[in-house]
């Protein structure tokens, strides 16, 4: 949980932002162990950062990272998520690394801009020549990179934003780890659907990608229901911070229950306007990315009780499953002080991912191996994960399984996003899938359970 003093830290910051058991899916059956997928193939490549190997010695491996670590607000998503990287990477390290090679994380600083993320991922790329990258955070930044790092043939990993950009169509050498914003919509718009039928439905989103794909889904979603309900949709720029203009006109509108798709300062403003400037005791329905600790301190622990989100994992504080337990206590051994929350667990979560793959690979690391490896993953259930995971040759979206979650707690210790009712796996593309047989030492190269 963020505690106050730390939250004293971080308002400001949010402003703008936002157990290993695996084996192999796909379509070979190979004897000989490693790899699997669809014998995809990268691109002819000359020049720094290309080829197989880089990246990879006997004794190591680089992977990076861009993240949003100065000069933006973005850097309370930043700083947590790399924090949970190193841990689990530092454990594994501690362990003897993956088939004898160390795990090194190279950090690169997006500052949550575009020309910035383009210019550090030159540097990771040709300069300090990662073999692949992981868990680049933000649309912005990573529609600077990934056709450049597509053409280097350099592995971009578990992307962490739910843009459908980096799945559709499916690139060899890429992934996504959050759920595509549209699908996540529709989850949200069906509950309502269901639950307010005959009622009107005010939509706040963001005026981008993002916002208006989140909108589709909730009105998707609601035809899912079956419901019959009017909207009405207020936007607003990713750079305005107060919302109250459009409560208000929602208000006005006769709305009668809420869907919000934007960041954390609007989803927190627009539920505290609603509650303090107008009195307005409307429900809310909000993204999964405002399913986090701040996002209820800044609405008002009062103000955010009952509204509803969604989640893709477990929660921090769910210590009775496994993979969260190991969780905490790897943090506290490798990450000491750090504040384990959302942010941070997801962080350590989409190393753990990478983990298994390269487990997978086998110790015949090539970016062509691993990105087979990748295809090949199949009922993965790792740190964090509410549903096993399967990828294959034309489904590169990792997390596409969701659970409903409900804002609790009316202080900073007792607050929490509270899971309920069924995982949902409907929209889960990969369904079945073949293992092929894993490599030689594959059960003793270390991973947390």
């Amino acid at each position: 949980m963020f505690k106050p003093s730390r939250l004293v830290l971080l308002v400001f910051a949010a402003f703008m932002v936002f157990g290993l058991s695996f084996v192999a899916c796909g379509g070979n059956d190979d004897e000989g162990g490693g790899g699997g997928g669809g014998g995809g193939k990268l691109p002819v490549c000359e020049g720094p950062g290309c080829g197989e190997t880089v990246g990879v010695t006997d004794t190591s491996v680089k992977i990076g990272t861009l993240l949003p670590m100065s000069n933006t607000t973005a850097t309370a998503w930043g700083v947590p998520l790399s924090q949970g990287m190193k841990a689990y990477f530092d454990y594994i390290n501690d362990n003897g690394g993956i088939y004898g090679r160390k795990l090194e994380l190279v950090v690169g600083d997006s500052q949550y801009t575009g020309p910035v993320a383009s210019e550090t991922a030159k540097k990771l790329t040709e300069q300090d020549k990662v073999f692949a990258f992981m868990g680049n955070l933000g649309t912005e930044a990573e529609l600077a990179v990934y056709t450049y790092l597509e053409e280097h043939g350099v592995p971009d990993m578990l992307i962490l934003t739910g843009d459908k950009t980096w799945v559709d169509p499916v690139a060899f050498s890429r992934s996504r780890f959050l759920v595509d914003y549209e699908v996540e919509g529709r989850i949200l718009g069906k509950a309502i659907g269901e639950k307010y039928d005959g009622k009107k439905l005010g939509i706040l989103a963001q005026n981008d990608t993002f916002g208006k794909d989140g909108e589709a889904g909730l009105k998707l979603g609601i035809e899912d229901a079956g419901a019959t309900m009017e909207t009405t949709t207020q936007y607003y720029d990713a750079t305005q911070t107060d919302v109250t203009a459009q409560m208000q006109r929602l208000k006005a509108d006769g709305a009668e229950v809420i869907g919000f798709y934007g960041m954390p300062a609007q989803a927190s403003g627009g539920i505290a306007a609603a509650r303090t400037t107008l009195s307005w005791d409307v429900p809310f329905y909000i993204t999964g990315v405002n399913a986090a600790q701040i996002v209820g301190a800044l609405a008002g622990w009062e103000n955010i009780q009952g509204t509803i989100s969604v989640s893709f994992g477990h929660q921090s504080n769910e210590t009775e499953v496994p993979g969260v337990q190991a969780y905490q206590d790897i943090s506290a051994k490798y990450s000491p002080g750090t504040q384990t929350n959302s942010i941070n667990l997801t962080g350590y979560s989409v190393a753990a991912a990478m983990v298994a793959v390269l487990i997978q690979t086998g110790p015949d690391l090539t970016r062509t191996n691993f990105l087979n490896a990748a295809e090949s993953i199949c009922k993965y259930e790792g740190q964090g994960t509410i549903a096993p995971i399967s990828m294959s040759p034309t489904d590169h979206a990792w997390n596409e399984a969701e659970v409903f979650v409900e804002a609790t707690g009316t202080t900073a210790d007792t607050f929490s996003w509270k899971p309920f009712g069924e995982v949902i796996t409907q929209y889960e593309t990969t369904k079945d899938c073949k293992a092929p047989t894993a490599p030689a030492d594959a059960d003793k190269q270390p991973h947390a359970k």
